[in-house]
């Protein structure tokens, strides 16, 4: 799935900072997209937090989250997630920023192509000069595919 053009997203604060996000979060899309889980590590905090945009449960820590995206990696070999940010804003200590946009993952099975959709907010966090990940909370607004 395509990366989102810079001029997409609004950048609200320190730019040089939410620019770096940006870059961040077109990384650890490029990340997921290659099946990287060391590259995917380094964009999470040691506790982070993925609020699932379904049934599925809360994922606490870095450790558990790549132990999930293996899972589903290895579960479904096809599977894509993509996170477009929409607006990208930094406090004014430039410690924290949020992050808001639309969220896409794809995949099949048993012959259904499945696409769920919706938005999500991200939580960024300045650790030793380094933007990562410290929530993301995920909202599904559409789904498609499967049986019925």
């Amino acid at each position: 799935m395509p990366r989102p053009a810079k001029s997409d997203v609004q950048l609200v604060g320190d730019k040089s900072a939410a620019r770096a996000i940006a870059a961040a979060r077109a990384d650890f899309n490029a990340a997921l997209e290659s099946r990287a889980l060391k590259a995917i590590a380094t964009h999470l905090v040691e506790d982070v937090v993925l609020v699932p945009g379904d049934e599925a449960q809360l994922i606490t820590g870095r450790e558990a989250q790549l132990e999930a995206w293996s899972s589903i990696f290895s579960q479904m070999p096809d599977v894509s997630y993509v996170r477009t940010p929409g607006r990208i804003e930094v406090c004014e200590d430039s410690h924290l920023a949020a992050e808001t946009g639309r969220w896409k993952g794809g995949w099949s099975s048993e012959g259904f192509a499945i696409r769920y959709m919706g938005r999500y907010f991200a939580k960024w966090r300045c650790v030793d000069g380094v933007w990562q990940i410290e929530a993301e909370t995920f909202v599904t607004m559409k789904r498609s595919g499967g049986a019925s």
